[in-house]
């Protein structure tokens, strides 16, 4: 077996992974380029993905000597929505936001969107997942594409490796994503 993008139990399997915390560090590293101070994480509750990416988060906005504002919520759109929605009403609400998933980007343009506000006037947005619909949107999300192709050509071949030769060490490739920067991270 090879897990992909999820770690397991040390030492239990083969795994091809993004390297979560230097990608959510870049978004971070991105924003605070483009001038935001108050830069907010929506991050996924479970997951291991979930938990690197708020490594990055976390150890980006030390270097920039940033203040953290976390919230975690489900892995869904719904989720993320609501609970964006409610942040984004606070008057201590973020300039900017990461979020860890494609599926909470989601929800936190439907909440941007539901109280009017505007792209990166009022908020920037970044996140991953280079889904079709973040370079559709108006104006285009700001994310970090995974090297998908890559990662399914490492994990057939740490697979028939692992059929060839099943009692090698356990082995983890960790490839690199890909800032994709867009307008909804334009200069503060």
């Amino acid at each position: 077996m090879v897990l992909i993008d999820r770690a397991g139990p040390p030492g239990a399997y083969d795994s091809v992974v993004l390297d979560n915390v230097a990608a959510c560090a870049t978004l971070v590293d991105h924003l605070a380029a483009q001038g935001y101070g108050r830069i907010g994480g929506l991050f996924g509750s479970t997951s291991s993905t979930a938990q690197e990416r708020r490594a990055g988060y976390l150890e980006a906005m030390g270097r920039h000597g940033l203040a953290p504002q976390i919230r975690s919520v489900p892995p869904n759109a719904a989720a993320a929505m609501a609970e964006a929605t409610r942040w984004f009403q606070e008057p201590d609400r973020p300039e900017a936001l990461v979020v860890s998933n494609g599926l909470i980007l989601m929800g936190a343009v439907r909440a941007a969107r539901a109280l009017n506000l505007a792209l990166p006037r009022d908020l920037a947005l970044a996140g991953f997942d280079n889904e079709p619909w973040t370079e559709l949107a108006e104006p285009g999300l700001t994310v970090i594409e995974q090297p998908v192709a890559e990662i399914g050509t490492q994990a057939m071949r740490l697979l028939f490796e692992r059929i060839e030769r099943p009692d090698q060490p356990v082995r983890r490739v960790v490839l690199s994503g890909c800032l994709v920067p867009r307008g909804s991270t334009g200069t503060r």
